[in-house]
């Protein structure tokens, strides 16, 4: 009798390599997608000076256009995120993956005074490491890309930068790092080397050295934030807590 020799899946680093990347890759694509189509149909679009006043606003634009550009690419995700992320119980798996993301947050919102922890100890993080880089990082390569990346987030008015970078990145990017990203190098490595590593992924996907820094900071706290309480609130709060607060201050 032939026996089929049966080969467990994600067993070499290539395989499991593969598997923690696949959706980081599928967000950049989609994203990458969504921002240029979002574009040329806002210039395309038969409105009298629209071109004119987009050139002119180019900026908020461009903030606007990526925030809506990253919950099209974290859409795509939203089964791999429910997948990681979730506990059994938590949903009903039986439901469209929009009332499953619906009931995730519902039910989830537990440990109030560690969530409130990870709201001032992302305030402090963010302050101090600002404070921090502003001094080291006068005059390094990568400084002036970041200037331009600042004058963009700042562009925009104070109530829609509240929306954009206090609701809409901590949302989308805790689904891609620590939902998905941490949750499956964990499963391969650990604890300590998913921090590291999800952190380093948070940090280089910020595209200049300061924030590769300060990203890299952030992302090992929000990640031990999860970690310690296992609840998806305590990095989406730590992140949203100290987006608004540098949002307010430095805006």
């Amino acid at each position: 009798m032939d026996r089929k020799r049966i080969v467990q899946k994600r067993t070499t680093l290539l395989q499991k390599l593969a598997y923690i990347s696949r959706p980081f890759v599928v967000y950049m694509v989609v994203k990458t997608a969504a921002m240029l189509t979002l574009m040329v149909l806002l210039q395309a679009l038969p409105v009298s000076g629209l071109a004119v006043w987009v050139g002119a606003h180019s900026y908020p634009v461009s903030a606007v256009v990526n925030a809506v550009a990253s919950l099209v690419g974290a859409g795509f995700l939203l089964n791999d995120f429910l997948k990681e992320a979730t506990v059994m119980g938590e949903v009903d798996i039986d439901a469209g993956v929009l009332k499953q993301l619906w009931d995730f947050f519902r039910n989830g919102f537990f440990g109030g005074k560690w969530i409130a922890f990870c709201a001032v100890l992302g305030v402090a993080s963010a302050f101090g490491l600002n404070a921090l880089l502003g001094a080291l990082m006068r005059g390094v390569i990568g400084v002036g890309k970041y200037a331009t990346v600042k004058q963009i987030q700042y562009s925009v008015p104070l109530g829609l930068g509240l929306v954009l970078y206090g609701i809409v990145s901590p949302f989308v990017e805790e689904i891609v790092f620590r939902g998905i990203l941490y949750n499956r190098i964990k499963r391969f490595y650990g604890v300590v080397k998913a921090v590291f590593a999800s952190a380093l992924l948070f940090g280089a996907f910020h595209g200049n050295l300061p924030q590769f820094v300060y990203g890299t900071c952030m992302g090992a706290l929000m990640a031990v934030c999860y970690e310690r309480t296992g609840c998806f609130y305590a990095p989406l709060v730590f992140h949203a807590a100290a987006n608004v607060a540098v949002f307010l201050a430095t805006g």
